[in-house]
């Protein structure tokens, strides 16, 4: 006899959020929090007047500082240090083990273990020196910038809160958990700043750093959980990821070397050796997706396109020869068991510009992978070098687009000059998502 209550006294499940809210919500943090990381990290490197508010802000707490507060904020960064939120984390993931919980235990794992292996990463880049007082509360001789601290209580609360939050039934308690992470975040921050262990900058580019990263993981995860984690989604985290990566970890002075170095030589030789590494990462399959940013970044906007299009025309011309005439035989022997070469290659004989350009714009896939893979088919090269063109153009005016911005932004700073590059990298992540699905569709890959 089945002993389970009828379907109308069952204990509904807790209401699922709008996917279409947490998506805007998530990536709307993720470009926002890491803009704003881009943001502080150029002020901090260029010393500019957010460096001199840093000061006068820590001069004044270290002024104010009260006995009680004194001790309850040394209570409060004790159980917030490194070691103590990898002590918590432990005790979370026993629970979630225990709750049967998988999903949720790799997104603890990956969120709080990666975000702190990112914040040391970031911390070596930058080097900065923490506040220096005559009669200090803290003495410590590591770097301040960003504030592990505060990374930590942001990685592990978001990850309890988006958890907790999955659990609850009442809008309410959802609502208590998700204020109950940020003032928690808030009071580490701030005790932090009231110690004289970190300035205002290092607290607020922890924060943002370990959001962005919070928001990879989460969004993993419950893809994860959906059953709907695909390759083009990852793809697409993960170039915006490195996207904010190369900018924060390549301080103002670095950038300075590197461009000094560039100019030295003579602007022809520059461009020929640009597109020669440049094409051979791409037949070599090694990634390649900075190289036009880079090129942006050196050469500008206008020969940043054309040393991107040199380059990859050249690469593209080079795989196809060396598909179709050196090694021809034993790919073709593998290419042939495939069902999507069989097609594409009956496709390429119909519509060959419209084919290749399909192919090249399908952003998961290399480059160099679709170069041998078409010099395999029986395309003719002017429509193959046609095609070629005109699928990579959409990404590669994009890409060097970013290059040139964050060139400017990075070096000249300004409200402007980031507004650029935040629209940059917009652009980008749009156009990787709205083609990508439209190729995929159209080539059904």
């Amino acid at each position: 006899m089945d002993a389970r209550p009828p379907p109308e006294l069952r204990k509904p499940h807790p209401p699922s959020l709008s996917p279409r809210a947490l998506a805007l919500a998530g990536w709307s943090a993720f470009l926002v929090a890491g803009l704003i990381f881009l943001a502080i990290a150029w002020n901090v490197t260029g010393r500019s007047t957010l460096v001199a508010l840093d000061s006068r802000l820590a001069d004044w707490l270290h002024g104010h500082t009260d006995g009680a507060l004194t001790a309850f904020f040394f209570a409060l960064t004790n159980l917030h240090s490194p070691g103590a939120i990898a002590g918590a984390s432990a005790i979370f993931g026993v629970v979630l083990a225990r709750l049967r919980q998988w999903y949720w235990l790799l997104t603890l794992a990956v969120g709080v273990g990666g975000g702190m292996l990112i914040n040391l990463v970031l911390k070596a880049a930058y080097e900065r020196l923490r506040p220096h007082f005559d009669d200090p509360l803290l003495a410590l001789t590591t770097f301040s910038f960003p504030s592990g601290h505060t990374a930590g209580a942001v990685l592990f609360y978001g990850v309890l809160a988006a958890f907790l939050v999955s659990r609850f039934y009442d809008w309410r308690a959802r609502a208590a958990c998700v204020a109950g992470a940020a003032g928690a975040v808030a009071l580490v921050a701030f005790s932090r700043m009231y110690l004289g262990a970190h300035y205002l900058s290092d607290v607020l580019a922890a924060a943002c750093a370990s959001t962005v990263w919070l928001v990879l993981c989460l969004a993993g995860g419950h893809a994860l959980v959906r059953g709907r984690l695909k390759l083009h989604w990852l793809a697409s985290a993960f170039l915006a990821f490195l996207l904010i990566a190369t900018a924060v970890l390549i301080p103002e002075e670095w950038w300075a070397r590197f461009v000094d170095a560039v100019d030295a030589m003579n602007p022809l030789v520059a461009l020929l050796v640009f597109c020669s590494v440049y094409a051979a990462a791409l037949l070599l399959l090694l990634p390649a997706w900075i190289f036009p940013i880079a090129a942006g970044a050196i050469f500008g906007f206008l020969w940043g396109i054309v040393a991107a299009m040199v380059a990859v025309a050249a690469s593209a011309i080079v795989g196809l020869l060396v598909a179709r005439y050196v090694v021809r035989g034993r790919m073709e022997r593998v290419a042939r068991k495939n069902d999507v070469f069989k097609a594409v290659d009956r496709a390429v004989l119909k519509q060959p510009r419209k084919i290749v350009a399909l192919l090249r714009m399908a952003s998961v896939i290399p480059e160099g992978v679709k170069s041998y893979f078409l010099g395999l088919t029986r395309v003719r090269l002017d429509d193959y070098m046609a095609g070629t063109l005109a699928g990579v153009a959409p990404d590669l005016l994009v890409k060097v687009y970013l290059g040139a911005a964050g060139r400017g932004a990075l070096v000249h700073g300004g409200a402007l000059n980031w507004a650029l590059l935040g629209a940059g990298i917009v652009a980008l992540l749009a156009l990787t998502f709205i083609v990508g699905r439209k190729v995929r569709k159209a080539l059904k890959l």
